[in-house]
Parts: structure tokens; C-alpha cells; sequence
């Protein structure tokens, strides 16, 4: 029996990049800023500003999305730090917040309720632990939140442990993992624990072999409580392992779950989840000269509904971010062949881009200083990515075609069904090259193709379907 597989359709939009003409104009905006971090809906920013002696001021910031340039003026103080007690930003079914460790080692979590509002909570120390490198989880539908964190093992042969707790019972302290320091510092430094948004799922890495310092990644499930293997690459160096994964979901693929990897050198690596392991889909070589290279902090966004970008860095070697010289690049995976360097500071240190989508326009901030120079200073990069984009057949965007292919995935040939004749289809790779082009068609041979993610656009006049095709 013949199964037929329906692909979700999705609304086709255009955009005008101009990549080809872009120059980077590269923006000191604020002094002695690190550790920034901005709400994923663009409208607040909340950064670090150094005190020295391991000490560093939280601060908090609405955003002007006209001019994407944060409300300095308004900026409201928030606590002081001991270490590694940064921000990140979390969501539960009340609102966004942002959650810190102070310097007596209290977990607070801060709202925000409205325009420059931000009321306070105090979780206290929890538990005597020394937590390190402290993250929070993403889920709207849940009247609750997860917080992890790493215990350092002072002993610089010891284990370093990662631990979560539940905000409803901080006190129940959970065990997930413990692995061998890196000679660069913890082991999850930079492979950093990361939630999947609106999930109690946190990615982590973990050492496939014992003695080896590379890493494959796991799972660990809040509901269940358990760890299951996502990857199983074999990593064989430093420049061939997993670093710095972040999953995440697109609103245009909602069923699906994808990867960002930094497995190989120079290379951004896209991995989708197809069962229980991810599977590389993707992989988009940096145009750096910086050689050899470290790559991280990849974090997508979505404009124009089904376009999705995100910027990285670059650095020089293997050690820490930060350190070492960098650069900051923009890359589209799905909709685009976009692939640019936006920072303009050459030479300098080139840390943790993060996207602020304005009302216009979009704009890539990250923090930088000069090699070997003390505290950095906070960077905001032009792109040529502009709102709003153009919807082709506005006026029927609610329609869609309601065709369906079978067999998907497939390995030779697919059938198109409900087709009227009056059709045209355009196939584009993942990255968004044309690889094929034809109408009036009911089964087409594409076994010449190579393995991987293809997207099938289908037109009838101005009604527009795009199927997500993968090839064996």
C-alpha cells in the first residue's frame, strides 16, 4: 500500500538582500559592556559592565526599534555579580524574564512587565553548590521554569558536574552529567548546555570516549528526567567535534527540530533531527582568512516568515572566545545565499553576536575590544536585511495549493498529487540554489541529486505552496 505523505505548506515571501554591494559599517555604541544579552523578541537588552576582582554590575535596557539602539538613558541597575552569575534570558506561561546569580550566590529572576518595568525575584543560594555558567529554559505553556548550572571541581583533574532545578522545587537539586576538564577551562565552557525554546529539553555535550577531550552531544529530558544521544560523529580533533551546539526550531518547519554545530574547522554545520539522531543537512564553509579557526555563538532568527539567517563569530586557534582575534559573519540556511562579514574591526577580539529585529531593519551587536586591552566595548553592525519584505500574491496569501508528494523522504523519484497541469515548480537546495526548474508534471526522476534537504516551490498563478523535500 502506498502511503501519501502531505508537506505543511508554507507562505512564499521575497527579499531584497544586496549582499553583493554591502560594505560593514561597524558602530561603537557603549564602553565597558560584556556578557550582553537581548530578549529574542528584540525589545530588551541586559549586559554586564566589569567592576574588577571578578565583579561585574548587571544592567538593563528597553531597545528603540526604530533606531535599534538601546535606551542608555533609562537603563536601570539591576544587581552585582561574583564570576560567572551572567544573565540569560528565560519565559514562562507569565512572562520573559532574565535570571542572574549575585554575588552572595542568590538566583533571582527578573520581569519584565512593561515598557522599562522590571519587577524582582529571589529564589535565594538554593543550595551550598558554587554554580558556575548558570542557564534557564523557554516555555510559555509551563507555570514554571528549569534552571542548570555547572559545579566546577576545583581540582584541575576533577570532574566538572552539571546540575538542573526546577523553579516550583529549587530545592531538588537533579544530576545530569559530569565530565574532564578541557585544558582550556570546564568542559562546558565552550560547548555550553543550551534549552531547546519551548521545551524542557537541554543539549549538552559529552565525552563519546573517556580519555578524549572531543565531544558528541545528549538530551536531557525534564519529563522524563533522562539523557538520550542526539549525535554520533565519531570526533577525531579539536577541529572535529562538536562545539557550542544550539537546537532550535523555525516557524516555518514547526514539526521539526534542527542543530547548529561548529563540528569542523571553519564549517557552520545545520543537523535536523530525523528519529532519534540529528543528521548534518547543512554545512556552509566561513569565508574568514583566519586560519586555523575556531567558530561559535551561531543563533538563527526568521524574518519574512520563512527566511532565516544568523550571525557568528570567528576566532583565532582553539581556546576560549574571546581571547583571541575574531570576526563576526552573517550567513543565511534556509531562503538565501547570503553570506557576508559585518564587524570592521580587524585585529580585535570579536565576541557573542546577538540580533535585534527593529521595525525596519535588522541589526547584529556583539561586544569587542582590541587584543590584549581589558574591557570591551559594545558593537552594533548595519545588514542589509530589511522590513517589512514583500509577500508575493497578497492577495490570496491565505490560499495554498493543498498538493502533497509521495514518497518523502524518497531516493529516485516523487509523485505530485491533486496537480491541475497548470503548475510550475522550482527545487532549491538548503541553502537556496535552483537546482531544478519545470511545469505541467505529475512524477519527476531526481536521482541524480545528492542526499540532503531540498524545498519544492509550486505557483498556479499568484497562489504559491512550498514542500520540504529529503532526499535519501
Amino acid at each position: 500500500m502506498t502511503k501519501v505523505i502531505t508537506i505543511f505548506a508554507l507562505t512564499v515571501f521575497s527579499i531584497t538582500t544586496k549582499a553583493q554591494t554591502f560594505i560593514p559599517n561597524d558602530t561603537i555604541i557603549a564602553n565597558n559592556v560584556f556578557q550582553v544579552e537581548f530578549s529574542d523578541d528584540s525589545r530588551s537588552m541586559v549586559w554586564c559592565e566589569n567592576l574588577g576582582g571578578g565583579q561585574a554590575k548587571v544592567w538593563y535596557a528597553d531597545l528603540d526599534l526604530n533606531t535599534g539602539l538601546p535606551n542608555f538613558a533609562t537603563k536601570q541597575a539591576i544587581d552585582t555579580i561574583q564570576g560567572q552569575g551572567w544573565p540569560y534570558w528565560g519565559q514562562d506561561n507569565v512572562s520573559k524574564f532574565f535570571l542572574i546569580k549575585n554575588k552572595n550566590g542568590h538566583i533571582k529572576y527578573i520581569r519584565r512587565t512593561a515598557f522599562n518595568t522590571l519587577t524582582q525575584y529571589d529564589l535565594g543560594t538554593v543550595n551550598n553548590d558554587d554554580k558556575s555558567l548558570l542557564n534557564v529554559n523557554s516555555d510559555s505553556t509551563k507555570n514554571y521554569f528549569w534552571v542548570n548550572y555547572v559545579k566546577k571541581n576545583p581540582v584541575s583533574t576533577g570532574l566538572d558536574s552539571l546540575f538542573v532545578f526546577r523553579s516550583d522545587n529549587p530545592a531538588n537539586r537533579i544530576f545530569i552529567n559530569a565530565e574532564k576538564k578541557n585544558t582550556s577551562g570546564s568542559a562546558y565552557e565552550l560547548t555550553f548546555p543550551r534549552w531547546l525554546a519551548q521545551s524542557e529539553q537541554l543539549a549538552y555535550p559529552f565525552r563519546p570516549f573517556t580519555n578524549q577531550p572531543y565531544f558528541d552531544i545528549k538530551f536531557w529530558n525534564g519529563q522524563t528526567q533522562t539523557s538520550t544521544q542526539v549525535t554520533n560523529d565519531i570526533p577525531s580533533s579539536i577541529f572535529n567535534h562538536h562545539v557550542d551546539d544550539l537546537p532550535f526550531r523555525l516557524p516555518q518547519f514547526p514539526n521539526d527540530t534542527f542543530m547548529f554545530s561548529s563540528k569542523a574547522a571553519q564549517k557552520v554545520a545545520i543537523y535536523q533531527r530525523t528519529g532519534t539522531y540529528f543528521t548534518q543537512v547543512q554545512l556552509h564553509t566561513s569565508p574568514t582568512s583566519i586560519v586555523p579557526t575556531t567558530l561559535t555563538s551561531f543563533e538563527p532568527f526568521t524574518i519574512c516568515g520563512n527566511k532565516t539567517y544568523g550571525a557568528y563569530q570567528v576566532y583565532s586557534g582553539g581556546g576560549i572566545p574571546g581571547s583571541t582575534a575574531g570576526e563576526i559573519y552573517l550567513l543565511s540556511i534556509f531562503g538565501d545565499t547570503l553570506h557576508i562579514k559585518i564587524s570592521d574591526f580587524d585585529g580585535d577580539v570579536a565576541v557573542d553576536p546577538e540580533y535585534v529585529i527593529g521595525n525596519n531593519k535588522v541589526w547584529i551587536f556583539y561586544y569587542g575590544k582590541p587584543t590584549g586591552l581589558g574591557n570591551y566595548n559594545l558593537h552594533r553592525c548595519e545588514t542589509p536585511l530589511v522590513i517589512p519584505c514583500n509577500p508575493l500574491g497578497i492577495n490570496d496569501q491565505q490560499q495554498e495549493l493543498k498538493l502533497s508528494v509521495f514518497s518523502n523522504p524518497f531516493s529516485e523519484k516523487i509523485n505530485i498529487i491533486n496537480a491541475t497541469g497548470l503548475e510550475t515548480y522550482q527545487l532549491s537546495n538548503s541553502i537556496g540554489q535552483t537546482v531544478w526548474a519545470g511545469r505541467n508534471i505529475d512524477q519527476q526522476d531526481f536521482s541524480n541529486l545528492t542526499s540532503g534537504l531540498y524545498f519544492l516551490n509550486i505557483s498556479n498563478q499568484n497562489v504559491q505552496q512550498t514542500l520540504k523535500l529529503i532526499k535519501r
